[in-house]
């Protein structure tokens, strides 16, 4: 169950009747909700104050939500983001992977995958910088020493296997494209295909083959 935060949420909807019912909705697990009709009204609201979170629709006027989230990260690549939309588009799925979006909501909504989504945000809110991450009951990684705790051992981890989950890690439950990879961990140089999965295929030795799941032509995920 989904328990009341800290919290504020930006909701973008251009239509009133939904938006006003899924703020009464949500109300209950946010301090406050601020609201917008289009992306150019969210933006202005966005850039006015603490936003914590943010779920908007794609299709509106003005503005559009890919649109407004595009503006958002030129800056911002922490704040998390939910896309809602009433189609289903493979163009949208690649978009959000690019843009370090959360969920893609598909309308109407399902109250469990809703939920699910906003449980993904505050998991990532809360957890962007610890010091001791777990993996799993057997696994932690300390995010100073770069080191993998594995009951007693410790295994000191290659400067790209580090790179690697850290990636992932700050990414928690969406999908980090190939090219977001490529640039954190290789960073000047040109990642081969064989060279990631040499690497994907090291770390999953490391931590289980189940906790990082490949999503064929989108990228990486990691699993808690």
């Amino acid at each position: 169950m989904l328990k009341r935060s800290k919290y504020t949420l930006l909701y973008v909807e251009d239509e009133d009747f939904i938006r006003r019912i899924a703020i009464s909705y949500l109300r209950p697990y946010f301090a406050k909700i601020y609201e917008a009709s289009d992306g150019v009204e969210a933006l202005e609201i966005y850039k006015e104050g603490k936003i914590d979170m943010i779920m908007t629709d794609i299709e509106m006027p003005n503005m559009d939500g890919l649109t407004l989230c595009r503006e958002i990260r030129k800056d911002d690549k922490k704040t998390p983001i939910i896309i809602t939309t009433a189609y289903t588009n493979t163009e949208y799925l690649l978009e959000a992977v690019t843009l370090n979006l959360i969920k893609y909501l598909v309308k109407p909504m399902e109250e469990e995958s809703m939920f699910d989504a906003i449980r993904l945000c505050f998991e990532q809110i809360e957890t962007q910088n610890p010091n001791i991450i777990d993996l799993s009951k057997e696994h932690k990684l300390d995010t100073f020493n770069h080191t993998l705790i594995r009951g007693d051992e410790v295994i000191k981890l290659t400067d790209s296997q580090y790179k690697f989950l850290d990636i992932l890690l700050k990414n928690r439950g969406r999908i980090v494209s190939y090219s977001e990879i490529e640039n954190f961990v290789w960073f000047d140089k040109i990642m081969s295909s064989d060279a990631l999965r040499s690497l994907v295929r090291d770390v999953r030795k490391l931590i289980g083959k189940e906790k990082i799941e490949n999503i064929s032509k989108c990228g990486y995920r990691i699993h808690l």
